[in-house]
């Protein structure tokens, strides 16, 4: 029977024998976890030895979808899938947007379950009239745009999250997109469907409406949200020219913009290229259901027929150094690298990682012609597709970057090079930004560092916000005020107490189902949050309750790693950090996050005791405390 905000029903999925049933969802644990990731965490816990092999059969995919999906809430279109991952090892939830989630609870499923090993390539359908695998041996060597275009042909409406050729060849630096946008699985969940022979998992849209306890009340809330969200300034910006549009409004355009060398050791200034405007030409923004902002787009490049490509990206795609003459090549050459890293299935960020380390290896000298099997490494666009593809196919050298930076370095005897943390590269550099709560999560998150935001909004992604930002928004997500002196002082924050916070306000929208990016996560605050569950789930419920399950749920995602041997000796920086920067003229050291004082080792160490104190963590292990699992009733 339905409850409020959930269809109640966990659906399991046995490949290796074709088989399928549902069972009714523990209301305890819904109670626990609200739902989301809280819930498939759980689940994993519960279903997936801790010594399973990622590839192995026995690994589960856990998709889940959480109260907020399928209301009209804005930008609650969030799907969390988890399991174990190939990259690390870790057990990983990725999140990723678009109509999975809306489609799946349509047809009647909250979670599902997915296991075992097909016998040959298959794709999965879940609908309200049942569930059933399809022969995708006509799909097998395809790409994923290709992937989805096809299955929406025959199944429509629907969703689909398929894998490409990288999947296919269980390449650890994979990852897919629900519906060509909604990017979901930094860190090989394509490997992992591409072990099982599952070319792709689709929701058929259904008739079942998700139930909210109080209808009336909950359009009032969301009635006064959308002024909110409606009424801001940057939104036609957001909208006509993407997120780089807005970053530039915003803070202005830089001509010149810095990069980090392949060893993380020297800065670059590559000049800015002027494609802004090329851009807005030829982009269309594309949301997921029920937000009413966006952070995706199709873009059409060049014109003519046969001279027209036309793509799917996140705002976070558009980068790139390609050595064009012009503004038009320049876009010509990004988009060409994104549409095929996206069809291959390949995370853009892990893949140039791994190309930029090994092309500094090549430059020192200390990569032959004869390690890459007689591929000349050169920093150009040329060998950058071409490598692309070869690690999306396995071929030749590319075999060797389909491992990921820690692997691949250690094929070629260059390990102490690799710059990681957990096994994954980072997207930024406290060297360059300081340190604040974006930086400090890439230590302390359990799993991955890619793509895991400091999670509080606006000020974590950017440097230097004043203090007066930062304290708005640790008021906006609920911090108790203890924590609050704790945390802040008159000119400073303490990164590591106040990550722990950021977290939990991470963790709650991943079990709610609701999107965590700033620019739609900045309408929302702890009591209104509260009031939305309130009236979606007939349970009246206080900001502090909703953090308490959210805290629970980012606990035992912990647990689960610690499980499998991550504690504090993987909560650490890349010794990168503490050897400063250079750049053109000066030298950029580890620094705080306002860049008054320069960072030690020790320093970090002291950090992270209090980081582990502010969660009642054990210091020496850096796992949740008996005391903690006992009070979070674990």
């Amino acid at each position: 029977m339905d409850a409020p905000g959930h269809s109640a029903t966990v659906l399991y999925v046995d490949l290796s024998s074709g088989s399928a049933r549902s069972e009714p969802l523990d209301p305890a644990l819904q109670k626990a976890f609200l739902g989301g990731w809280g819930i498939t965490n759980r689940l994993a816990y519960d279903l997936i030895p801790p010594d399973t092999d990622p590839l192995a059969p026995e690994n589960a995919i856990i998709i889940g979808t959480g109260p907020f999906t399928g209301t009209i809430i804005p930008g609650s279109a969030e799907l969390v899938v988890t399991s174990k991952f190939p990259l690390n090892g870790a057990f990983t939830t990725g999140c990723g947007g678009g109509s999975f989630g809306l489609m799946l609870k349509t047809a009647g499923y909250d979670y599902v379950v997915v296991s075992g090993r097909a016998p040959s390539p298959v794709y999965l359908t879940l609908a309200q009239d049942g569930v059933e695998l399809h022969d995708a041996a006509d799909l097998w060597g395809q790409d994923s745009f290709h992937t989805v275009d096809e299955l929406r042909g025959r199944h429509e409406p629907c969703s689909v999250i398929p894998i490409g050729q990288a999947g296919e060849n269980l390449v650890k630096i994979s990852v897919t997109a629900i519906d060509k946008g909604g990017t979901v699985g930094s860190g090989g969940l394509p490997a992992v469907m591409g072990a099982k022979n599952l070319k792709a998992i689709v929701a058929v849209q259904g008739e079942r409406a998700t139930t909210v306890a109080h209808r009336v009340r909950l359009e009032r809330l969301v009635n006064e949200l959308m002024e909110h969200i409606m009424g801001y300034r940057l939104r036609p910006t957001l909208l006509e020219g993407g997120l780089r549009a807005m970053f530039d409004t915003a803070a202005g355009a830089a001509p010149i913009r810095p990069t980090l060398s392949g060893n993380w050791s020297e800065l670059k200034l590559v000049p800015g290229k002027a494609i802004g405007e090329v851009h807005q030409r030829s982009r269309k923004a594309l949301a997921c259901a029920s937000c009413p902002l966006a952070d995706k787009e199709v873009c059409r490049v060049g014109e003519g027929e046969g001279n027209r490509m036309v793509t799917y990206v996140t705002h976070f795609g558009l980068g790139g150094d390609y050595g064009a003459e012009s503004a038009e090549e320049e876009f010509r050459r990004s988009m060409s690298f994104l549409d095929a890293a996206n069809r291959y299935g390949i995370c853009r960020f892990s893949f140039e990682a791994v190309r930029d380390l090994m092309v500094y290896l090549s430059q020192q000298g200390m990569l032959t012609a004869e390690d890459t099997g007689g591929v000349a490494l050169e920093d150009d666009f040329a060998t950058t597709m071409r490598l692309l593809e070869m690690t999306a196919l396995r071929q030749g050298f590319g075999d060797v970057l389909a491992e990921g930076i820690v692997s691949a370095a250690r094929q070629v005897g260059a390990e102490e090079h690799a710059v990681h943390i957990k096994g994954f590269n980072m997207l930024t550099d406290p060297r360059m930004t300081g340190l604040g709560t974006h930086e400090f999560e890439y230590m302390v998150n359990p799993a991955r560092c890619v793509g895991i935001p400091g999670s509080l909004g606006s000020p974590s992604y950017n440097p230097g916000r004043p203090l007066a930002q930062w304290l708005r928004e640790a008021q906006r997500i609920g911090i108790p005020g203890p924590a609050m002196e704790r945390i802040f002082s008159p000119t400073s924050f303490h990164p590591g107490r106040l990550t722990r916070y950021t977290e939990d306000w991470y963790s709650l929208s991943n079990c709610l189902g609701r999107c965590h990016r700033l620019y739609i996560n900045r309408f929302f605050d702890a009591d209104l949050v509260a009031a939305l569950y309130s009236a979606v789930s007939g349970i009246e419920t206080s900001p502090s309750e909703l953090l308490k399950a959210a805290e629970r749920a980012w606990n035992v995602s912990k647990l689960l790693n610690a499980r499998v041997g991550f504690d504090r000796k993987d909560d650490r920086p890349p010794q990168a950090w503490f050897v400063p920067l250079k750049g053109e003229g000066a030298e950029y050291p580890l620094v705080d996050y306002y860049r008054t004082t320069v960072l030690s080792a020790a320093d970090i160490e002291h950090l992270l005791d209090d980081y582990y104190e502010e969660r009642g963590w054990d210091r020496e292990s850096g796992t949740p405390s008996p005391r903690t699992i006992r009070e979070l009733g674990l």
